[in-house]
């Protein structure tokens, strides 16, 4: 078995994440009651199957679960659930990085996350390879 290796301690990810310009994505946080829910819209920065981070004014915990719908170009998915991991503070608000529920456990595993992850995270790596060959 190979050995992952990171370019620097801080690194964590074990595949690169895309640019998500077009890509918004709706947090809900369930209340002491399921009825309850809190529906904070976030900016999503940057994504991959594995996990993403976004912009906030609304402050999370960390370890805290949330669950994402995602709406974009070619995008329409529900009931996605995510683990907060990290925060930092920035100028307008929070960034946070989370990870998907589906990969961080054997027990969360789902094929239909699994693809619809990969197939937005395939969108953003094609537009970001177009625009690398228009560029060259």
């Amino acid at each position: 078995m190979q050995e992952v290796t990171f370019p620097t301690q801080s690194e964590r990810r074990i595949k690169i994440r895309h640019t998500t310009s077009a890509l918004t994505a709706v947090v809900c946080l369930s209340g002491l009651f399921s009825r309850s829910k809190t529906r904070i819209v976030v900016n999503c920065i940057d994504f991959n199957r594995y996990g993403m981070a976004f912009h906030s004014s609304q402050k999370f915990r960390l370890g805290e679960k949330i669950e994402l719908c995602f709406r974009g170009r070619y995008i329409a998915e529900n009931g996605i659930q995510a683990q907060i991991l990290n925060c930092s503070e920035h100028e307008y608000g929070f960034r946070y990085g989370i990870q998907f529920a589906y990969c961080a456990s054997s027990r969360d595993y789902s094929r239909e996350v699994d693809n619809a992850l990969s197939r937005i995270e395939g969108l953003f790596s094609k537009t970001q390879e177009t625009c690398r060959s228009r560029a060259s």
